[in-house]
């Protein structure tokens, strides 16, 4: 369940383990595997067209989901992120972030990065989506990899958000830039990606990352987040 006694601080803790997320704003917003966010981040949401994310300033808990709005600032845009865990063990976390992003302004382009630090970087393809898995396709590949010394982080992208979110990884970081085109006034868009984080320190499993992206391309968009 979640517990949160600050705006923009929170924990996932089930009968097995307890995650930390700090999405107050400011430089970034971060999951760890500490509830007191000791630990350097595991993934980490960049702002890119601001210095900044806004401070939060709405945050509830609608079932399994946390919900984090960010109000639209001068020259910035409004965010909503809802976190939602699909499965959790005591090594895994497999989470579902609904990004949403909506301006009142003209002439605006808002990015965001979901950016994880690594010692190698991998993606690859899977059945049933349109892309290669090559970086010389249009988009990026349904399922990017970050390996670290103590396990993985697994990004995979459904069939409306691969298309449109650019690969920027270097051999040390994962970065992929969710958006990034031109936003009109009033129109709301969306990303759906799943993060798989996995601390156990065993070898990503193909299999299971296909039929968790299975999973991702059969869930609906909410339509709220």
């Amino acid at each position: 369940m979640w517990t949160t006694n600050q705006l923009g601080l929170a924990t996932w803790t089930d009968s097995q383990a307890t995650w930390g997320f700090d999405a107050r704003g400011g430089h970034a917003i971060q999951m760890a595997t500490t509830d007191d966010m000791s630990e350097s981040s595991l993934v980490r949401l960049r702002p890119v067209d601001q210095t900044n994310h806004p401070d939060a300033g709405e945050q509830f808990i609608r079932g399994k989901s946390w919900n984090v709005n960010y109000p639209q600032r001068d020259g910035g845009h409004a965010l909503r992120i809802a976190f939602e865990p699909i499965e959790s063990t005591a090594n895994t976390l497999l989470l579902q972030t609904t990004i949403s992003i909506q301006t009142d302004l003209l002439d605006t382009n808002p990015k965001l990065d979901v950016e994880v630090a690594a010692d190698s970087i991998d993606s690859f393809a899977t059945h049933g989506s349109q892309s290669k898995g090559s970086s010389d396709d249009h988009g990026c590949p349904p399922v990017s990899i970050a390996r670290g010394p103590n396990g993985f982080i697994a990004v995979l992208l459904g069939p409306y958000d691969s298309p449109f979110t650019t690969n920027l990884s270097t051999p040390s970081s994962m970065r992929l830039r969710l958006f990034g085109e031109f936003l009109e006034k009033g129109v709301i868009r969306k990303a759906k990606p799943w993060i798989l984080i996995d601390r156990s320190g065993q070898s990503p499993d193909r299999q299971q990352l296909e039929t968790h992206w299975q999973q991702l391309r059969d869930s609906p968009l909410p339509l709220t987040p």
